[in-house]
């Protein structure tokens, strides 16, 4: 996958207006799990929610008034199992370390079977490692740097 790609999607997604009225509650089973701890996280849920999309978040971080949260170590089998990760069809990794969102990325689909795994790379140069472990990366600075441009 090309992180160009993605890009374009994200940028898409990211300039949405937000000043429309809350969508109705999604109802069912949780179908996408931002897993991380950070603003990034709780901002990409509240979007993901306004989209429609049913989303939770797992973290140790702040949390969103307005998104399902489980409090607790984004890296743990237990926790994952408890807010429910299996049943998932996207978990999009958000946490400030390229290593950790490495590391989780790998036990959520390894352990739960999440095909579709979005994690963060903060770094650049370890975009191809997580493009090589058959991830959707998104580079933050990359996206940051585009959406930037296109205000500039």
């Amino acid at each position: 996958s090309s992180m160009w790609d993605i890009t374009e999607s994200t940028i898409s997604a990211m300039s949405t207006s937000s000043n429309e009225d809350d969508p109705p509650e999604p109802t069912g089973a949780v179908t996408h799990y931002i897993l991380g701890d950070g603003n990034t996280g709780v901002a990409i849920a509240e979007q993901s929610r306004a989209s429609g999309h049913r989303v939770a978040t797992v973290g140790e971080g702040p949390s969103s008034a307005t998104v399902p949260t489980i409090d607790g170590d984004p890296s743990s089998v237990a926790v994952l199992s408890e807010a429910g990760t299996e049943p998932a069809s996207t978990v999009v990794v958000t946490t400030r370390s390229d290593r950790r969102n490495l590391l989780i990325a790998q036990l959520v689909r390894a352990r739960f079977g999440v095909s579709r795994v979005i994690p963060l790379v903060h770094d650049l140069d370890r975009f191809p490692a997580f493009d090589e472990a058959g991830h959707e990366p998104l580079c933050v600075s990359t996206v940051l740097s585009e959406a930037v441009e296109e205000v500039v």
